[in-house]
């Protein structure tokens, strides 16, 4: 039993299953606290932590001319963009919607990677690639039964996009600096963009908040994103980037658990199509026997 605790699999288990709680906790947070408010909030507390473990582990890191630009591009992206789109799509849409199509990260991120960084693709790249449309086709245009789709299902899908092409600037970045110190500056530089918010919004209202409320925007910003993400690097470091994707599985299934049971959201049979035919494009992308060994990235840290 305690062997097994020290598993890379029993920690990319354990991480995916936060990450995907972390998706409803959010979800739960915004039906009382402003979209924008609590994503600058988050980030705020998710950069003190990864300021605090990056000193700790690699004192102080300067980066160079070239990498200060990367990590601006990669905090716009990554965290700026991302965690706007994130919020106001989380406010407007359904989780189970949410979870589903952010489940079709590590699919983009490989077809971005061939484009910008021309990583070589294969048949089955190809064939997951269609199988993950098709699944985000069953869920934006209900089971293909309506054209129409939510603006909040639009915005989930540029939040998915921007974190996805900012992975690909991590990779290569991750070439001359180690992944934690960018995570770091990224949450950091992101984290002064999002300085924005407070002058537009009336930020008073925080005062305002209950405890319990507290407790759950810490536990999504300093567990279930800060942590997790040290969490999940370990596992990519150990099981590589396609075996610990398949378990990303996991957080799409524990989002769409959660959202059923904690929030009483409704799933229906579009929903399961969607996440077998995303499901089976990232089995198929990543399902080889020998896999050329890939850079260290981050995979959905909200």
């Amino acid at each position: 039993m305690v062997s097994a605790m020290k598993s890379p699999y029993f920690f990319a288990t354990l991480t995916a299953i936060f990450m995907g709680h972390n998706m409803v906790l959010i979800k739960s947070l915004l039906f009382t606290i402003d979209p924008l408010i609590l994503a600058f909030l988050r980030m705020f507390f998710v950069a003190i932590t990864l300021a605090i473990i990056c000193y700790i582990g690699f004192g102080l890191v300067r980066p160079n001319k070239q990498q200060w630009i990367s990590l601006l591009v990669i905090s716009f992206l990554g965290v700026f963009l991302h965690q706007i789109t994130l919020a106001l799509g989380l406010a407007y849409s359904q989780t189970t919607n949410s979870a589903l199509i952010m489940g079709l990260n590590p699919l983009t991120s490989t077809l971005l990677g061939a484009l910008m960084l021309k990583e070589v693709l294969f048949r089955r790249h190809y064939i997951g690639i269609l199988l993950g449309f098709i699944g985000i086709c069953f869920i934006v245009f209900r089971g293909f039964s309506s054209f129409s789709f939510s603006i909040g299902d639009i915005l989930i899908f540029i939040s998915m996009a921007t974190q996805a092409l900012s992975f690909v600037y991590i990779r290569r970045l991750a070439n001359s600096m180690h992944v934690i110190p960018i995570t770091a500056y990224m949450y950091i530089l992101g984290s002064i963009m999002l300085l924005v918010v407070p002058v537009t919004r009336e930020m008073g209202v925080v005062l305002t908040f209950a405890g319990f409320t507290w407790i759950k925007i810490m536990l999504s910003s300093v567990v279930l994103t800060a942590f997790a993400f040290i969490l999940w690097n370990n596992c990519i470091q150990q099981l590589g980037v396609g075996a610990s994707s398949i378990f990303l599985n996991l957080n799409t299934v524990t989002a769409l658990f959660g959202a059923v049971v904690y929030l009483g959201e409704e799933l229906l049979l579009q929903h399961i199509l969607g996440f077998l035919f995303i499901s089976a494009g990232i089995w198929v992308a990543t399902h080889h026997k020998k896999g050329k060994r890939a850079s260290t990235m981050i995979e959905q840290s909200i």
